[in-house]
């Protein structure tokens, strides 16, 4: 079994950074989803303001976890096959990747505020927590489009380029 006849696993690490950096992706859009649907009902943004703190820290709380895992393995993955002999039209793009996924942690910065003034938060009418969890998703937006998707198109490709070549 050990022949690959069956089971590969040079082939297994040469997808995994596609697929680790495809939970990345899915956690990211179910992100988007649930807070900005959350955020967009003005009619109830009172209570939005009522509820949103404890619902955004529970939200945060469980999917950093979640973050850490995906992104760790997409970065883990990436430098492994960067330097574990890839065809060599694909080493250049899972460097690429890897690049792009450390690429997410840099926007830090820009949401740890918004991400403390939404659990801090009043749990009131006038509270602010929307307002928070919008800034968050303004910043979530851009590091989806500078960060997220590029690397997981940078995966794809090198994927690609290196099963080509087994």
């Amino acid at each position: 079994m050990a022949s690959g006849a069956f089971f590969d696993p040079l082939t297994l690490l040469r997808v995994a950074p596609l697929v680790t950096s495809t939970a990345s992706l899915v956690i990211a859009n179910d992100s988007h989803l649930f807070l900005n649907s959350l955020v967009s009902l003005k009619k109830q943004r009172a209570r939005v303001n009522e509820v949103g703190p404890r619902y955004f820290e529970a939200f945060f709380w469980k999917g950093l976890p979640l973050i850490f895992i995906s992104f760790g393995l997409s970065i883990a993955f990436g430098l492994t096959n960067a330097y574990a002999r890839p065809h060599a039209a694909a080493r250049g793009w899972y460097a690429g990747g890897t690049a792009l996924s450390l690429l997410h942690f840099a926007f830090v910065p820009k949401i740890m505020w918004a991400v403390k003034d939404a659990i801090d938060a009043k749990e009131d009418p006038n509270g602010g927590c929307a307002d928070a969890i919008q800034r968050w998703l303004n910043v979530h937006h851009w590091r989806m489009a500078l960060s997220d998707i590029p690397s997981w198109t940078f995966f794809a490709i090198a994927a690609v380029k290196s099963l080509k070549a087994i």
